[in-house]
């Protein structure tokens, strides 16, 4: 691939990780809703959604995850065509600061952010379909 078609990929790929970190966002949103109305369902039908909705944030994650690694290997692409001398390459890596010739890979506490946000969209999913109390109960 080109410099150029390197850059199209990786604005297309920044692209369709906005559009998952807003159906993410969106998504929680419509759990906790979605949570409210089967309040009084019985236990089963509650736990299926539950499941359902675990499924989604699952999916959405490794989505998300997926995307990002696509977007970091195309970043160490260009990196090392920055390394052998493009200069279109050494452009964009100096003007987001990446090391030029480096592999690129997320921040670790980018890493450990995504994990603990998991961990907290998958332990309210659970309280609010099995033990949540809403009020007018």
């Amino acid at each position: 691939m080109s410099e150029i078609e390197l850059l199209t990929s990786m604005q297309a790929n920044r692209a369709i990780f906005v559009d998952y970190v807003l159906v993410q966002t969106l998504m929680a949103a419509v759990i906790v809703y979605i949570a409210y109305v089967f309040r009084k369902l019985p236990t089963l039908i509650k736990a299926a959604a539950m499941v359902g909705s675990v499924i989604s944030i699952l999916l959405v994650t490794f989505f998300a995850t997926g995307t990002q690694t696509v977007f970091y290997a195309t970043a160490t692409t260009m990196s090392e065509m920055a390394g052998n001398g493009s200069e279109i390459a050494t452009s964009f890596m100096d003007s987001v600061n990446f090391p030029v010739g480096e592999p690129v890979s997320q921040p670790g506490w980018m890493s450990a952010l995504s994990l603990i946000q998991l961990v907290i969209n998958l332990g309210v999913t659970v309280y609010i379909y099995m033990f949540a109390t809403w009020g007018d109960e």
